[in-house]
Order: structure tokens, then sequence, then C-alpha cells
């Protein structure tokens, strides 16, 4: 009889569960791409300073056409807290970044018209980072989420228009700052040992717009023209993580 209660008191184990709750810290890289970028938003109208001749002819595009892709890298911090299967979880990450490539126009010119012209456009993001929420569900070692929150990044901008001969026109113009925005995506992550996970996920980010304003100050110092570009990128990373919780937790 004592066997038999040894036996009956002895614990079973069952299919064990994941515990996704605490710090985690680890690194990614990715891929972006985007929409073209680099709309003429205004030019001066008044004798010699007047654009409209040109931008009618091509001479001035009136789109620019700079794309935003390019690759990045760097890493995140977050922590996760874990009710039954669902978890909830805040995210920061920063991210270095080579986004962006410069769009090249080229006017043959009109005879009798407006001379060739060659002009230039790039929107580039030199590094961005997030501060977002993550909401998910998890099965057991496998978590599948939707995040978004803050975005912030250095964005710098150029144009330029350059006539043939110069004297015909030489414009430039350049902008650099850090914009905020926004972000947000999906994802999937894999916690394939007791501490270690790998993820993929996209998100898009959105850091707002800039105004680039080109000037030729020796041939035509009233003229003026405006570019504005739109900082929109999509992307998608893969990382991995330690996760300083997150044991696999028997249950008997």
């Amino acid at each position: 009889m004592a066997a038999d209660m040894a036996v009956k008191a002895r614990p079973v184990a069952v299919d064990p569960s994941y515990n996704w709750s605490g710090w985690y810290a680890g690194v990614n890289g990715g891929y972006s791409w985007g929409n073209s970028s680099g709309s003429l938003a205004s030019f001066t109208t008044v004798g010699v300073a007047d654009f409209g001749p040109a931008v009618a002819a091509g001479g001035t595009p009136s789109f620019l056409g700079a794309k935003h892709e390019g690759g990045f890298g760097g890493g995140q911090v977050g922590y996760n807290w874990q009710t039954n299967k669902w978890l909830f979880g805040l995210e920061a990450d920063i991210q270095g970044a080579d986004i962006g490539q410069t769009s090249t126009i080229v006017f043959p010119g009109v005879v009798g018209g407006i001379v060739p012209s060659v002009s230039t456009g790039r929107d580039h993001i030199d590094w961005f980072g997030t501060f977002r929420g993550r909401v998910g569900i998890t099965a057991n070692n496998v978590l599948f989420y939707g995040t978004g929150g803050l975005a912030y990044g250095g964005v710098r901008s150029s144009v330029t228009n350059v006539y043939t001969p110069l004297v015909s026109g030489n414009f430039a113009g350049s902008t650099s700052d850090t914009r905020v925005g926004w972000a947000a995506g999906a994802g999937i992550e894999w916690a394939f040992a007791p501490h270690w996970s790998v993820k993929g996920e996209y998100l898009h980010v959105d850091l707002g717009s800039s105004n680039v304003t080109m000037f030729d100050p020796v041939n035509f110092p009233t003229a003026s023209a405006t570019y504005r570009f739109h900082h929109q990128l999509d992307t998608v990373r893969v990382g991995v993580n330690y996760l300083f919780g997150g044991p696999v937790v028997a249950k008997y």
C-alpha cells in the first residue's frame, strides 16, 4: 500500500510553457525601401527670376524621384509582461543607416529655348530609432505581435539644377536635421533556446517632410525653387535577442 501511495504521489510533467516576461536585449539588421520623393513645391516667377518657362519645358523638374533604398543595422532593448497567452511590452531601438539613392535627371534642352541641364535629388536617412509598444499572443515559445509608436531619425536632403553654360543657372540647396514621426508594423519571434530568440519584423517608418530651397547666388541672386521630401520608408529586419527572464518552466 505504501509503495502504491509513493507512486501516486510522484509528480508527472506535462508539456512545458515558455515564459516571455522580463528584460531582453539584442541586435538586428535589415533593408529599407519606399516611394520616391522630391516634389517641386514652389518657385519664383518674377522677371529674370522666373522659373516658369524652365519648369514648363522640363529644364527644372517638377519631380526628382529620390528613392529611399538601403540597409541598416543596430540594437534593441525591451521589456515583456506576459498574462496567460497575451504579451504586452515596450521596445526601444537605434539603427545606423545608409538609406537613400541619388536621382539624376538629364534635360537635353530645347532649340531656341531652355538650354540643357542636369538635376539631382537625394533624401538620405543617416540613422533612425523607435520607441514602441508591443501587443502579441504566444504559442508556447512562438510570439506573434503587432507594434507601433514613436520614430525619430537624422535626415539629409539635397537638390541641384545645373545648366550648360553655368551662367544660365547653377542652383543648389540642402538641409540636415533630426525628424520625429511614427512607426507601426508586425512581427514573429521564436525562442529557440531557454534564453535566446530570433525574430523577423516589418515596420513602416514615417519621419514627416522637409523643404529644400535651391539658389544661384552668383547668376540669379533673387531666384529660388523649393522641393519637398517626404521621409517615408518600409523596412524588414531580422534580429536576435537574449532574454534575461524567459526560461522554459515545466508544469506539474
